[in-house]
């Protein structure tokens, strides 16, 4: 019975100290850097051309951030208009952001390189590639 009651307090310190220890754990992995707000550093007017085929046109896509990891993209092309809520950003190092967005039938690929906006779309209402440059 003596053997007991040390095994029966250490079992009892163990499991009040386990969770402060699994806490402690979390929280200084948690501790990390904060991802930097993607959708802040692309947001702006891109002017450019659209080419469709073989044809090409005056362009512009406003990126408006929608969080920090996604944009919202407003297209115009000629006297076409297309808007693009929640496209993805990752980012790719060296100021380059890849954006992605699919939903059935509508597609966007492509990237923001510095200044510059190339991205290639697929729908129904506009396809082509725009590639332009941030206005200041």
């Amino acid at each position: 019975m003596v053997t007991l009651f040390p095994l029966r307090i250490k079992r009892a310190l163990l499991l009040a100290i386990l969770p402060v220890l699994v806490t402690l754990a979390c929280n200084s992995c948690a501790g990390g850097e904060s991802q930097p707000d993607y959708g802040d550093i692309i947001e702006g007017t891109y002017s450019g051309v659209v080419t469709t085929g073989s044809t090409n046109v005056q362009g512009i896509t406003v990126i408006a951030r929608f969080t920090d990891t996604r944009v919202d993209l407003h297209i115009t092309a000629g006297s076409r208009t297309l808007d693009i809520p929640g496209v993805r950003i990752s980012n790719y190092g060296d100021d380059i952001y890849y954006l992605s967005y699919s939903i059935v039938g509508n597609t966007l690929e492509g990237n923001v390189n510095g200044d510059q906006l190339t991205y290639t779309l697929t729908s129904g209402a506009l396809d082509g590639t725009f590639n332009g440059t941030r206005q200041p």
